[in-house]
């Protein structure tokens, strides 16, 4: 959808609530630096970033979505490689090629031909990564958001109390 179609829809359906109403409104996107950022900021109450998951989280995920799939991991699975090679993809990447390689007819192979790490690259090799630089655009565009903003003032504030204590530190030592 052209999402100044969807600004005008939704300014509509948001000005149709009453006080009393209880609507809990959810929007995801991978380009938000493509919206203005006080539109958004007056429709949506909070605005999060989520970071590309590390090594530890991505390994985590093929486990638990591949057993989620009803297959339990054998040694023939290297599921640290696969964590590693998929640096750069969301869980939903991650989800989708799992969906994609573990169809029914795949499920019924696997007593002959056990799972292994290469079928799923493939797939993810068909999907666009989140490549750094895009990443560094959308944490720059979210620290513009009102919520950015509390997140860096509250790190310096923090940094500060630190270097304070550091400075409290070395007073008594002397």
């Amino acid at each position: 959808m052209d999402p100044k179609r969807i600004k005008k829809d939704l300014t509509k359906a948001l000005r149709l609530l009453t006080p009393g109403d209880r609507v809990m409104l959810i929007g995801t996107t991978s380009q938000p630096q493509l919206a203005e950022i006080r539109g958004l900021c007056r429709v949506y109450e909070r605005i999060l970033f989520m970071p590309r998951p590390d090594y530890a989280s991505r390994y985590v995920l093929w486990k638990r979505m591949i057993e989620a799939r009803g297959i339990q991991p054998t040694q023939h699975l290297d599921i640290s490689a696969l964590a590693k090679v998929s640096d750069g993809y969301t869980p939903g990447h991650i989800l989708q090629a799992i969906q994609s390689v573990l169809s029914e007819r795949r499920f019924l192979q696997l007593s002959k031909r056990p799972l292994v790490a290469c079928e799923f690259l493939g797939q993810l090799a068909k999907l666009d990564p989140v490549y750094r630089e895009e990443e560094e655009s959308l944490k720059d565009w979210y620290f513009k958001t009102p919520l950015g903003k509390k997140s860096v003032k509250h790190r310096m504030d923090q940094l500060e109390a630190e270097e304070a204590k550091l400075a409290k530190e070395k007073k008594k030592r002397k």
